[in-house]
């Protein structure tokens, strides 16, 4: 219980597996979180190591508690807390105070729980003796609490209230017997099932399995097979059919594999469910040989089924098996041999078998479960085995395998897949780049960075991208990942390979934060004579992952007269300046006066879209005056109630809050959209003027 939180240990605590016909209020959850409460540090010394059930002898303590339960002057809730104290450090001297608890509708579930874990005879004496003093729920929670105890003394009590007349006492009996389990009790119930009828019927059925379950536990197999050899019969449910039959073939471990293989050759529903149960379960290679020796007898739809079966059991005695059902005549057969293959293979023998099936083109199923079985099969030969037929076969299947490549991180395929990659293949191309971002070692990016930067395909450029983007992420430390593309970069022959090169660089310096030195040379590419080496540098230093660049967003801003190139350094200033407001940056910015200066210039709706988004993250009394005229203007009004909206609620708790509550207020009356003017309402109402 360490860890958990007092009510939930409460939870745990006065709350039983299969408490039959007992619920708790929240009134009693309250009592054993406050008795938790009152309980000493001790008390959860589970978490120290000690067991629940203290050994430490604490004979005054339980003195003391015996007479809070005795006393007629003490509250429920103390007595509560008396009971859970004791399940922890309670002896035989305090059986008498809780037994005498055992009739009241109030206690006896407490004093229950804390007689439960009592090993000392006098608490199951005591349980035993209240037998024959209640009724109703009360005394079904002690027929529960003697169950949980699996107390063999109380079999013959239990079984006289098998016939009680009161259903929930007979089934609570019936679960008591089933989980003593032993051999007396399982006899009991198997006298008393043989005249019941309906719901108690299935009681003492669920009971006897229990109890059979627990017999093949205490290794008495022959008298748990018994019984699950009774409860076979077609007079009762399926689901207890199915559990018995799995029972009785289990539980006879090898001796069991006739009756199997019996099952499986039958049409019964109840019992094929409980042999493909069973054999799943039975452990051992000769249960596997013999599986694998019926897989040819039986129909395909079986043969489907028992194939999945071996592949479930990780056996490769069954090897031999499903390498024959990968050439069955049936092609669901061979799909689910292929599916399963990499579960009993030898590391050697599947291999031909699975790349023979993908590559032969007998079905799209087919090739599919052999490329996904390929991709789990360990080793090096099979990487060098798929190599080597990769010239043989179409290029639609060579794209398959080099993606299979990829996903087996077959490194040992980098220089292949380079020499593919610079191929004139389209789709060959794009597959071998994106084989590459995932085998590719970083040894190997100047030769994927030059294969990059040579591609004139856009649809081959980007996986091309992305695996430069991909190995760079592979170096180690972090802080170098950029550098073998900065220095492609700064030796770059032509605007193409120049604008090639700030693509993936733009993605890494995103991902792991940028240098000075990288921050330096990209700024550098913005002068560039080329036009698109310039916008390409510019994307890259707006998404930056910081503020430096800021005062560069807000010069290009103002001064550069593109539209492409005032939208981009907006958007990565505003986006700058917001979070340097926010607090998730720390570089030095005065946002304040950057959003100031940026707001004078703007001029296109777009443009203004941008800025009013700033001015809603400033958390600043100026945004609100900024967005002002914003609210008057029809294709950004909405934009710009939201922006205040959101500036509002930062200021609620200011000496600014009146003038945030008046711009909602205004809001209210003055915007189109009804959904606003029912938040912005509300937003106001909630905020009061500080005074």
């Amino acid at each position: 219980m360490a860890g958990l939180t007092i009510a939930a240990r409460a939870t745990i605590i006065i709350t039983r597996k299969e408490r039959i016909k007992m619920s708790f209020t929240k009134t009693s959850l309250k009592l054993a979180v406050a008795a938790l409460l009152a309980v000493s540090a001790p008390s959860f010394v589970a978490a120290q190591g000690e067991p629940i059930k203290s050994s430490v002898p604490r004979p005054q303590e339980v003195r003391a508690l015996i007479a809070t339960l005795q006393s007629a002057s003490t509250t429920q809730h103390e007595k509560v807390v008396a009971c859970h104290r004791l399940a922890i450090i309670g002896t035989k001297e305090a059986v008498p105070a809780l037994a005498a608890l055992l009739g009241d509708e109030k206690l006896a579930h407490y004093a229950r729980h804390a007689l439960e874990p009592m090993t000392e005879p006098e608490a199951g004496a005591a349980l035993r003796g209240a037998l024959g003093q209640l009724q109703g729920s009360l005394l079904i929670g002690v027929v529960n609490t003697i169950g949980f105890r699996r107390d063999a003394q109380a079999t013959a009590a239990l079984v006289r209230l098998l016939d009680h007349g009161d259903e929930g006492i007979s089934t609570a009996a019936a679960a008591a017997l089933g989980r003593i389990g032993s051999v007396e009790a399982a006899k009991k119930l198997q006298d008393t099932l043989g005249h019941a009828t309906g719901a108690r019927q299935l009681a003492l059925a669920d009971a006897s399995l229990t109890c059979a379950d627990t017999l093949v536990v205490n290794r008495k197999r022959t008298e748990a097979a018994a019984i699950y050899d009774r409860m076979c019969g077609s007079g009762f449910p399926h689901h207890i059919r199915t559990a018995a039959m799995c029972g009785a073939i289990t539980s006879r471990e090898s001796g069991g594999i006739p009756l199997l293989v019996k099952q499986l050759q039958g049409q019964d529903r109840a019992m094929l469910a409980a042999g493909w149960r069973a054999a799943r379960e039975l452990k051992g290679a000769n249960v596997t040989r013999a599986l694998a020796a019926e897989l040819p007898k039986l129909p395909a739809e079986k043969q489907v089924l028992l194939v999945q079966v071996l592949g479930d059991r990780n056996d490769r005695t069954a090897l031999p098996a499903v390498l024959e059902a990968a050439n069955s005549r049936a092609e669901n057969v061979r799909v689910v041999a292929l599916q399963v293959l990499p579960r009993v293979d030898d590391g050697k023998s599947g291999q031909a078998v699975l790349l023979r099936a993908a590559t032969a083109g007998r079905s799209p199923a087919e090739t599919n479960a052999a490329l996904a079985s390929l991709a789990q099969i360990g080793g090096a030969d099979t990487d060098a085995k798929i190599l080597a037929i990769l010239g043989a076969v179409q290029p639609a299947m060579r794209v398959k395998l080099i993606a299979l490549l990829g996903q087996r991180r077959a490194q040992s395929a980098t220089g292949e897949l380079l020499k593919l990659a610079g191929g004139n293949d389209a789709e060959i191309s794009k597959a071998a780049f994106r084989a590459l971002a995932q085998v590719a070692p970083p040894s190997q990016l100047p030769e994927l960075i030059r294969l990059s930067t040579a591609c004139k395909d856009d649809a081959v450029k980007v996986p091309a991208d992305l695996a430069v983007y991909a190995v760079s992420m592979k170096i180690t430390p972090a802080e170098k990942r950029a550098e073998p593309v900065l220095a492609a970069l700064r030796s770059a022959p032509d605007a193409p390979a120049k604008c090639s090169l700030l693509r993936p660089l733009g993605a890494i310096v995103k991902a792991t934060g940028g240098s000075a030195q990288a921050l330096d040379t990209i700024t550098a590419a913005l002068n560039d004579r080329d036009p698109q080496v310039r916008t390409a540098a510019l994307r890259c230093v707006a998404d930056w992952p910081d503020a430096r660049p800021a005062a560069l967003m807000l010069d290009i801003f103002k001064g550069d007269p593109d539209p492409v190139h005032r939208e981009l350094a907006l958007r990565g200033g505003v986006r700058m300046a917001a979070s340097v407001a926010a607090g998730r940056d720390s570089t030095k910015l005065d946002a304040l006066a950057w959003l100031t200066q940026a707001n004078r210039g703007v001029r296109s709706k777009e443009e203004k879209l941008v800025i009013v988004s700033g001015l809603g993250s400033l958390n600043r009394i100026e945004g609100l005056q900024m967005l002002q005229p914003y609210l008057a203007e029809p294709a950004v009004q909405t934009e710009a109630e939201l922006a205040v909206m959101e500036l509002a609620q930062s200021l609620a708790a200011t000496p600014h809050a009146a003038t945030a509550r008046s711009a909602l207020e205004k809001i209210t009356k003055t915007t189109k959209d009804a959904d606003v003017r029912r938040r912005a309402g509300k937003m106001a109402k909630g905020m009061q003027p500080r005074t």
